[in-house]
């Protein structure tokens, strides 16, 4: 089978299961962007070497009277290669919905590979959906002890800083929706890909864990976060005279081996004011090379 022939029947299947989702949920599902239904229809016709834009649609499940919205973004392999999906609701609290979500993740690579899935991620949400509002329930009372807190604090916003290890970063998309989302929360730092890869991200507390939340679920190796810095500000202090970066950025610091030169990182966390944490993400004292 040609690249083009495999293509053309990958988004055959992808168009099958859309309208087979439709049929099912005419009203719930709702498709971002009908023009790039209609470019896969126009190359499962007459292929050619422009490809279409990736398929994505949200799905609105109701179950136990929460409104559950499933986004569903379809790579141009699928169903040969996973779908990147994510789950969202307000009846949730953060921490539930982040388990929620690694929990969606976890089911998602146990499925056969190759076959369509979107309807048994479906199905998984609307059996396992309850006990996560079960759990958001049990915690809304210390929940509310919090904001009563905070609100006797007067507000005061939390600075916070993520400091973020993974086994490798490579993928130039994912890579691209690190830095996008960085911005869409008003959230500085950076990214070192390669082996290991290393994240930054530093802004308020509730925009780096909504970063954190849809980074985490993405398919990874291995990624964890390895410190967490966090300040109450103040009515003296402005939050930007927080941040030791002033733009989220890709930083590069190659090595003949392929890997990343942990001199080199080190050098620019010290240029940053953020030597410190070398210990916390690799165990070890950074050490300057004379």
């Amino acid at each position: 089978m040609t690249f083009y022939e495999n293509i053309k029947e990958n988004l055959t299947t992808q168009i099958y299961e859309l309208e087979a989702l439709q049929s099912v949920y005419p009203e719930e599902l709702i498709v971002a962007d009908h023009g790039i239904v209609a470019d896969i229809n126009h190359f499962i016709e007459f292929p050619q070497e422009e490809l279409p834009q990736r398929l994505e649609y949200v799905i609105k499940i109701s179950e136990n009277e929460a409104i559950i919205e499933l986004q569903v973004c379809l790579p141009t392999n699928y169903p040969q290669e996973k779908p990147e999906v994510y789950a969202r609701t307000s009846m949730l609290d953060r921490m539930q919905q982040l388990l929620l979500n690694e929990a969606l993740a976890s089911f998602l690579n146990e499925n056969e590979q190759g076959e369509p899935c979107i309807y048994s991620l479906i199905s998984w949400l609307q059996d396992n959906i309850e006990k996560y509002l079960k759990n958001s329930n049990m915690n809304k009372e210390k929940t509310n002890e919090y904001k009563k807190k905070e609100h006797e604090q007067g507000d005061k916003l939390i600075f916070t800083r993520y400091w973020i290890y993974s086994h490798h970063i490579y993928n130039k998309l994912k890579r691209k929706d690190i830095a996008n989302l960085a911005k869409e929360y008003c959230l500085t730092g950076f990214c070192l890909p390669g082996k290991p890869g290393i994240i930054c991200i530093e802004g308020t507390d509730t925009n780096c864990e909504l970063w954190w939340q849809k980074v985490k679920v993405m398919n990874w190796h291995r990624i964890l976060i390895k410190l967490i810095e966090d300040e109450i500000l103040d009515n003296e202090k402005n939050i930007n005279t927080m941040r030791k970066y002033p733009n989220f950025q890709e930083v590069s610091f190659p090595s003949s081996d392929r890997h990343n030169d942990m001199g080199q990182l080190l050098t620019y966390l010290t240029e940053h004011q953020s030597q410190h944490v070398f210990n916390d993400i690799f165990g070890i004292k950074g050490k300057f090379t004379h």
